[in-house]
């Protein structure tokens, strides 16, 4: 069966719209008042943003899960913790709630955080201001990392069972499986044996309460380029700090502009931010990256297929990606 990338673009933009009737029930069962004003603010292939005014002038964000997706409860959990934890500038209210009634979906009440898009601003702002704002950031994921919880009260990520995670995003995902191209099928049997053969295990690394989508889009600030909030912790775990150390360095290496984004300076004015407020960098070994890889991979083609039911355009290649990493291994 090939991948029809034409499906996959309409999936993608596909988006149920919520009206004002069903944000004011939903305001009104929190006791969070009267609704005056209801407007979408952003969307992606998984969540809806609202932006809701209420008669006293207070403004909070709905934000409505319409496919799986990472967990709104874990993202309430997370801003929580770091409210009654630390200094860092998150929602002083942030109320979860179920898929049974009003949105018909699991939906997040935040309330409203002054500041403007930390990507937008990064992009369009000055050298100094870039600078003084990643210090900071690299601050707020070094104060976010040193918080220590037992595991069990949020999800764990790192590569402890990476095997399980290719057997049960992949290979012995039947449905997935039934979808995948002839050429990608046939490559199965040959990962399952090597998976089998394959001793490797990661190395230990620092461990701490993860973000989980470290990154300057889910930022804040102000003129200056001083963080005013921080957002977005759907993928938040306890697990390794490189999962989001590595995500950081990933998104500078790739993202565009690269005469922005490829600037040396950037990167380090993070680590200089992160180590100053007790951060912990790590320095994966070749292993590690190539289990992360694996895993990766295998993690992003199901994903996709249980977001929107279609496989990604890009799923052979990371089919090829994961199988290089694999045989590296052997």
């Amino acid at each position: 069966m090939a991948i029809d990338k034409d499906a996959f673009r309409r999936a993608s933009r596909e988006k149920p719209t919520f009206s004002i009737a069903q944000g004011a029930a939903a305001l009104a069962w929190h006791g969070l008042g009267s609704l005056r004003g209801w407007c979408e603010v952003g969307a992606n292939p998984t969540n809806c943003l609202y932006r809701a005014e209420c008669s006293d002038a207070k403004v909070y964000f709905v934000k409505i899960q319409f496919r799986k997706a990472f967990s709104l409860e874990v993202q309430c959990r997370v801003t929580e913790l770091l409210r009654e934890r630390t200094e860092l500038p998150v929602s002083e209210l942030c109320v979860f709630g179920g898929e049974e009634w009003t949105f018909g979906h699991p939906y997040l009440i935040s309330s409203e955080l002054p500041g403007a898009s930390g990507r937008v601003f990064f992009e369009e702002t000055d050298d100094e201001k870039r600078l003084r704002m990643l210090r900071e950031f690299g601050a707020a994921v070094a104060v976010i990392h040193r918080q220590q919880l037992e595991e069990g009260g949020l999800p764990t990520r790192d590569l402890r069972s990476w095997r399980e995670t290719v057997r049960e995003k992949l290979l012995d995902n039947r449905p997935l499986v039934s979808l995948l191209p002839v050429e990608c099928r046939g490559k199965l049997d040959g990962i399952a044996e090597r998976l089998e053969r394959i001793d490797a295990e990661p190395e230990d690394t620092s461990r701490g309460l993860l973000w989980g989508d470290a990154t300057l889009h889910n930022l804040l600030v102000d003129g200056e380029g001083h963080i005013t909030g921080v957002v977005d912790f759907e993928n938040g775990a306890v697990g390794d700090l490189l999962v989001d150390q590595l995500h950081v360095s990933g998104d500078f290496r790739v993202r565009s502009p690269r005469e922005i984004y490829g600037r040396e300076e950037y990167p380090e004015a993070f680590w200089d931010g992160y180590l100053e407020a007790g951060g912990i960098r790590v320095e994966p070994g070749e292993r590690y990256l190539k289990i992360r890889a694996v895993a990766q991979n295998a993690g992003s083609i199901c994903w996709f297929w249980e977001a929107l039911g279609l496989l990604h355009p890009r799923t052979p290649d990371w089919l090829d990606e994961l199988e290089v990493a694999l045989k590296g291994l052997e």
